[in-house]
């Protein structure tokens, strides 16, 4: 029984595409292996264990299976060649397309013959069909392609030739069948994407997310520091950090417990997300410290945003489950300099913050040199 379907959180969707283009790019590179081996083979058993009399016959098998070792062959040379364009997942659709489409010629060739040909011929396109169907990036979605137009022709040559239906017509019951086993194994492939793919980011979500506040942890802010950095010295610019710590967050424990100072926590983690402009990033650097990076700063900008922090944290009082509790906010604020490193920049902005806990708190300082 398949399982229920689960959507892809909208934020995450241009991920889940990037995804399934990697996947095109796996399947199709099997897919092609798969193609330029068995049907070599199969043209050597059209031409021995079938024993077709008809040379003409054998020449056309060849040419209906021309498309399909063409295309494969075109994507392994792109697949080598690391091309990094989109055109994996449509060229994986059109050699799916194109296998079964070379199944349903072969099989409207042999319709007219009552004998083991079209019983040979069904049995290779049932079984055609449930192979395409393991190599589907997007489930019923691309089979509704792959199975539709050329199994829509076979249909109409059918009603339309005026050729007899087959004496025993058992073995075209396969061709149905294979369809739904087809179905079946493309959507529970898909939904086992989605549910990998999901489980993936929210693994990786929690491993950069503190648990308590929500707020990015030290390992995210780090990468968001190192590309800050590189960009900064690509482009000759600046970026600023700002070091902040609750002041007497120790006390708020001892008085009215943990659970009132993982409280405090969260509400301030809110006031820094409300208060922080959209290119400015925040992170829990550890226990009641904070680091925030502002991008494109100067010493004038940066000071105003650790004002504006401080002001939004100091008014009004945090309300908790042991009353309102007036919570202030320490700030040391460093504007990294284009020949230090990350941690030097850092170091810079703690020191202020020590000098603005030793000049009475609830301030931000500038660090100097």
């Amino acid at each position: 029984m398949m399982s229920k379907h689960v959507p892809i959180p909208t934020e995450w969707q241009a991920d889940f595409l990037l995804k399934q283009y990697s996947l095109s790019h796996r399947l199709g590179y099997s897919l092609s292996g798969v193609v330029l081996v068995f049907l070599p083979i199969f043209t050597i058993l059209d031409a021995t264990l079938v024993s077709y009399a008809d040379g003409e016959l054998i020449w056309k098998h060849i040419l209906f299976r021309l498309p399909a070792v063409i295309l494969a062959i075109t994507f392994l040379l792109l697949h080598h060649k690391k091309d990094p364009g989109f055109w994996a997942y449509p060229l994986l659709l059109t050699l799916n397309l194109s296998i079964v489409g070379m199944m349903a010629a072969m099989f409207v060739l042999h319709y007219s013959e009552q004998g083991g040909r079209l019983l040979y011929i069904t049995q290779g396109l049932t079984l055609v069909i449930i192979t395409v169907a393991t190599a589907t990036v997007y489930g019923v979605r691309d089979l509704a392609l792959i199975y539709g137009l050329p199994l829509t022709a076979v249909i109409a040559f059918i009603v339309f030739s005026g050729s007899p239906f087959p004496d025993n017509p058992i073995h075209l019951t396969f061709i149905p069948a294979a369809i739904g086993i087809g179905v079946v194994i493309a959507t529970m492939l898909y939904q086992e994407h989605q549910r990998t793919f999901i489980a993936s980011q929210q693994l990786e979500h929690s491993a950069l997310t503190d648990a308590l506040t929500g707020l990015p942890n030290r390992r995210s802010m780090q990468t968001d520091l190192q590309a800050e950095w590189s960009r900064a010295k690509r482009e000759e610019q600046y970026f600023a950090v700002l070091m902040a710590d609750l002041d007497r967050f120790k006390a708020v424990n001892d008085q009215h417990g943990h659970e009132v100072g993982d409280e405090v926590l969260t509400i301030l983690a809110t006031r820094f997300t409300n208060t922080l402009r959209g290119g400015d990033r925040v992170a829990r650097w550890g226990g009641e410290e904070f680091l925030l990076l502002i991008p494109s700063a100067t010493e004038e900008s940066a000071m105003a945003v650790a004002e504006k922090v401080r002001r939004a944290v100091a008014e009004p009082p945090f309300a908790t489950s042991a009353g309102n509790l007036a919570v202030t906010l320490s700030l040391g604020v460093a504007l990294h300099r284009q020949t230090e490193s990350i941690d030097e920049v850092i170091s810079r902005a703690d020191k202020a913050l020590y000098r603005a806990k030793q000049e009475g708190r609830n301030r931000a300082v500038l660090a100097g040199d």
